[in-house]
């Protein structure tokens, strides 16, 4: 089987030869080559990182730039994004008021902290609320087939739509400690707003669903440290069923990004018809072992992650990154929905020759 048919035996339900291997080498590959790295993302297909996914044998996913753009047939509605001297700043300008958020590059991580949340106060969420009733979406497939014919057998480009109502307050645009505030404080407003984001996400995915993609990715970055299940039932479930109902019909995937503790979220996104927990990871960053996830996961959500940036990272060894993958690919004699990933992102400081490890880890330890 060739890499990215691995990855499609995997979703539909078949079993592959071996176990695939996916990467996230964007932010890896960004630090390590000394690209530019820009919150807008990539507007080309960037043969660099097309070439680094060549080398390692992995196939590459997401972080490819956006498939498709928003915009709004209201020339008072407007959504902007600049960089300007490391800081990035993305406004949304609506006759109800302005708001805008600021996230400041740290060299030493790589990325993009929060200085300013885009919202301070349930007063501005008409403003969102307004933007989101006028948004619309315009495809850009050409450019999905770009990036699939560069990379040839290591594509498998996932899809995406924007954050989840839920997600765009807790995890992207007003934090935790606000967000739970105004859940308290003001729970129609919130509720209000989570809903015009998911109405606007559904349309968007309306417009998306007949393209060339297989799965659809959603980013929410879900945390149930945080995000408990009384919050999970309250503003996710409805929604991510939803999503996979639509894809489901049409012959397409549903990927959640997790990318925090998994402990009872894996349960949930099973009873939601998610096909794939994305960026799951074990013990010793959270809570679960490999062979825990499965058991909650049950036999049928595929777990895809499974390395632990402070094992991938400089702060590990060769032998524990040896031992965590072997202990992740163990879990394919439980189910063979499985997927050797990082547990988010490649962190940029993993030295290169443990990446280049994967490959030969997987075919020892990850065939059927």
């Amino acid at each position: 089987m060739s890499p990215n048919e691995r990855v499609r035996a995997v979703y539909q339900h078949r079993r592959p030869d071996q176990v695939p291997l996916m990467l996230d080498l964007s932010h890896w590959y960004k630090k390590n080559r000394n690209v530019p790295f820009n919150l807008s993302g990539f507007t080309a297909v960037e043969q660099g990182l097309v070439d680094l996914h060549k080398q390692i044998g992995a196939v590459s996913y997401c972080e490819m730039g956006g498939f498709y753009s928003l915009y709004s047939d209201d020339p008072e509605v407007r959504l902007e994004s600049i960089t300007d001297a490391g800081v990035f700043t993305t406004r949304i300008i609506t006759p109800l008021g302005t708001i805008h958020e600021e996230r400041v590059f740290n060299a030493v991580t790589y990325s993009y902290g929060i200085r300013k949340y885009m919202l301070q106060s349930p007063d501005e969420f008409a403003i969102v609320e307004y933007l989101m009733e006028r948004l619309r979406c315009r495809p850009k497939w050409d450019y999905y087939r770009a990036w699939q014919e560069s990379l040839g057998e290591l594509a498998y480009p996932y899809a995406q739509l924007p954050y989840s109502g839920s997600g765009y307050l807790m995890a992207r645009y007003m934090g935790v400690e606000a967000t739970v505030y105004a859940l308290l404080d003001e729970p129609e407003k919130a509720s209000r707003l989570i809903r015009s984001v998911n109405a606007c996400n559904l349309r968007i995915l309306d417009d998306l669903i007949d393209g060339p993609f297989e799965t659809l990715l959603i980013s929410d970055n879900y945390d149930s440290n945080v995000q408990t299940k009384e919050f999970f039932d309250a503003y996710v479930r409805e929604y991510y069923t939803e999503v996979a109902r639509r894809l489901h019909a049409h012959g397409k995937y549903l990927a959640i990004h997790v990318d925090g503790e998994s402990r009872g979220v894996l349960t949930w996104l099973a009873e939601c018809g998610v096909d794939c927990a994305d960026a799951v990871t074990p013990k010793p960053m959270f809570s679960l072992t490999p062979d825990q996830m499965r058991a909650a996961a049950g036999p049928d959500l595929i777990l895809s992650g499974g390395i632990p940036a402070t094992v991938f990272g400089s702060l590990g060894s060769d032998d524990a990154f040896a031992d965590c993958v072997k202990r992740w690919l163990d879990t394919r004699l439980a189910s063979p929905r499985l997927i050797m990933a990082a547990g988010d992102q490649v962190p940029p400081d993993a030295p290169f020759h443990r990446i280049a490890m994967l490959p030969e880890l997987v075919a020892k330890y990850g065939r059927f």
